[in-house]
């Protein structure tokens, strides 16, 4: 899954974590519908 392998100084919130590939989001994309966040290419990968 494509999220953010990077060490931080902090650990980021809760909210930045794409819920399906559980890393900090890559490229965020927000469903209008509900507000969820994602990383772009995980929410296309699912939605196939």
């Amino acid at each position: 899954m494509p999220g953010l392998n990077l060490k931080f100084l902090e650990r980021p919130r809760r909210s930045f974590y794409c819920p399906l590939c559980v890393k900090p989001m890559r490229d965020p994309v927000q469903v209008s519908t509900c507000g969820h966040r994602f990383c772009d290419t995980c929410l296309q990968e699912y939605l196939r």
